[in-house]
């Protein structure tokens, strides 16, 4: 338990950093989706936010993705339930909150084969080989990083280590 350092984000730093791989690197890169595939549970703030500034309104799904069962209890393999919207060839953002053990993300675009898609994370932990096409930020070694949407759920699972 002493071993995680948590490190809590406000909303503001959600939303800069949000604002900051779209307007900094997507920009640079002409990218622009058509849709957006936010991953269940962290990535669905963060796609709603791309969403209003790619003004993409129509097509912005949820997956649900699971890899983890609390903090650092990492599953063996991540789990997709039915995915049933239409974006056979589209240009697909498949957004989540941070690239961790890069289980989940992966499970994505094997389940997305064939299909055009781009990848961004607020942060990526730099100890996984792979990557997302376009993140804020690096995640310190032995860092937890606690977005606002989830400080109960933090909250919980900190108490139940204890």
């Amino acid at each position: 338990m002493n071993d995680i350092n948590y490190r809590y984000l406000s909303w503001y730093d959600v939303e800069d950093a949000c604002f900051s791989i779209c307007h900094t690197e997507m920009y640079k890169d002409k990218y622009k989706p058509d849709c957006i595939i936010g991953l269940s549970r962290g990535g669905i703030i963060p796609a709603r936010l791309f969403s209003d500034y790619f003004d993409v309104v129509e097509d912005v799904f949820s997956m649900d993705v699971k890899a983890y069962q609390g903090i650092k209890d990492v599953m063996e393999e991540a789990v997709i339930r039915p995915f049933h919207d239409d974006v056979k060839g589209k240009n697909i953002l498949v957004v989540d909150d941070i690239w961790d053990s890069g289980m989940t993300m992966r499970a994505v675009l094997k389940y997305l084969k064939g299909e055009s898609v781009t990848t961004a994370t607020l942060f990526w932990n730099s100890k996984v080989k792979d990557k997302p096409n376009y993140y804020a930020e690096v995640a310190k070694e032995g860092e937890w990083v606690v977005f606002p949407w989830e400080k109960q759920e933090t909250l919980r699972e900190t108490l139940k280590r204890a």
